[in-house]
């Protein structure tokens, strides 16, 4: 089947002229070239995904190398997996205006374009490889291979397709575990019996394939993964790569569905028994990930840990907090967050701005915004303000300013905040917020003289 059709009309014209350069440039090289796994997925559904695995009939290491030193990118070897991946940001634009700054003949002219104007900010580039798994939940070994055997290693027969970009086979559709007929019927089936106990973390990318798409596990697929939990398969993995695929799920549009299916099949009790999956935590899980959503949108350069702030929603004490923290081997300042919001949701929702800002600048953002799912719809005008707003004012007297009036020390805190609140809750000038400070700070001064 050729997809050359599809290719030009579902992807940015720049992207398909990267695709073909790549494929020109590996046949080149006496190897051959082909876009592989969610890409394919995503292009047949007609789903948005720029994320690009390209792998060689070849040595994809040195295709890679070849392409850094072309494009003046940066480089990241995997030698044992046989991959690399090549990524650009403004310094390698510095490196490539650098080194390309003869203009090339007119026969490389469409080879030393730089790669950034085709909107991408990684290619990861692979080996066709096959796998040996010494034992089950460990890491395979691999050793090169044809794309054939390269597709009948993977997870999930919609995951196990790839399309040519040689140039005299480009849009050239290979599909040996028929993964085109599974999306057009929405199913997600493994490609053997043991896909489970070579890869327990499949059981999370099923998971997650089924409930992103609105699709449904195969019916021998589901028996296998019950089969893997009942012989504990996901108690052999490491903790790192449970937290990956916990992370992943926790990643998705809709995080609500996965988490949900998860404990339908018994698979938090084995992973994370300190979660707690209830019809109202759930709905907590989903308001908080449309509030995450609302902040990036509104606050795009505020970083913040948005799977975390969706686990809390699931944390319902001190105990499950420690817990999973010590068990995936999270941060003191990540614990903290998780008891501050428990005692958070114990207080009334504050009236005044200022009270807002009292309570809840303390917390981290994460805190806040789980604390904002449990609380709140996101067309609450309240919970807005205080995000767009209240959290981020600053009083317009400074310390400077009382400084200037002879007071230093901790009176200097206890000024500004009297002027922040008269400036949220009144809306004051700064006269009358200098006037709010110098009172505050006399009334302090005043008490501890008495003492």
């Amino acid at each position: 089947m050729k997809l050359t059709k599809l290719i030009e009309e579902r992807l940015p014209e720049k992207v398909v002229s990267l695709l073909r350069k790549i494929g020109k440039l590996s046949s080149q090289k006496g190897m051959t070239a082909y876009v592989v796994g969610g890409f394919v997925r995503d292009l047949l559904l007609g789903e948005p995904n720029l994320d690009i695995d390209i792998v060689v009939e070849g040595d994809g290491i040195a295709f890679a190398k070849e392409l850094s030193k072309l494009w003046a990118l940066d480089l990241t070897i995997h030698q044992r997996f046989l991959t690399a991946t090549l990524h650009w940001n403004k310094l390698s634009e510095l490196k490539f205006a650098r080194i390309h700054h003869r203009k090339p003949k007119p026969s490389q002219a469409h080879i030393f374009k730089s790669p950034s104007s085709y909107m991408l900010k990684r290619l990861d580039i692979a080996t066709a490889r096959k796998e040996r798994y010494l034992q089950p939940a460990l890491l395979p070994e691999v050793e090169p291979a044809t794309i054939l055997e390269d597709l009948l290693r993977r997870d999930f027969s919609v995951n196990a397709m790839a399309i040519c970009i040689a140039p005299d086979r480009f849009g050239e559709l290979v599909d040996p575990t028929g993964g085109h007929k599974d999306l057009e019927i929405g199913m997600i089936r493994v490609l053997h019996e043991k896909s489970f106990v070579d890869d327990p973390t499949r059981i999370f990318r099923a998971v997650r394939y089924e409930q992103r798409f609105g699709f449904k596990i195969e019916r021998k697929t589901m028996q296998l993964i019950r089969q893997a939990k009942e012989e504990s398969l996901l108690t052999k993995l490491s903790r790192d790569r449970i937290k990956h695929e916990l992370w992943r799920i926790l990643q998705e549009r809709n995080p609500a569905e996965p988490v949900k299916r998860l404990k339908e099949l018994g698979i938090w009790a084995i992973v994370a028994p300190e979660i707690k999956v209830t019809k109202r935590r759930l709905m907590w899980l989903k308001r908080t990930s449309q509030w995450l959503f609302w902040f990036a949108e509104n606050f795009p350069e505020k970083a913040l840990e948005r799977e975390w702030a969706l686990l809390l929603t699931l944390l319902p004490n001190e105990n499950s907090i420690s817990s999973f923290c010590q068990s995936y081997q999270l941060s003191e300042r990540e614990k903290e967050s998780g008891f501050k919001l428990l005692k958070a949701m114990k207080r009334k929702t504050p009236k005044r701005p200022s009270s807002w800002i009292c309570q809840l600048n303390p917390l981290p953002l994460e805190s806040v915004l789980a604390l904002a799912g449990m609380k709140a719809d996101i067309e609450d005008l309240d919970w807005q303000r205080y995000l767009s707003c209240w959290r981020w004012v600053r009083p317009d007297v400074t310390g400077d300013d009382l400084k200037a009036h002879g007071i230093v020390g901790r009176p200097i805190a206890i000024g500004l905040q009297a002027a922040l609140k008269a400036k949220v809750d009144k809306n004051a000038s700064f006269e009358e917020q200098l006037k709010a400070a110098l009172r505050k700070v006399r009334q302090f001064q005043g008490q501890k003289n008495k003492r």
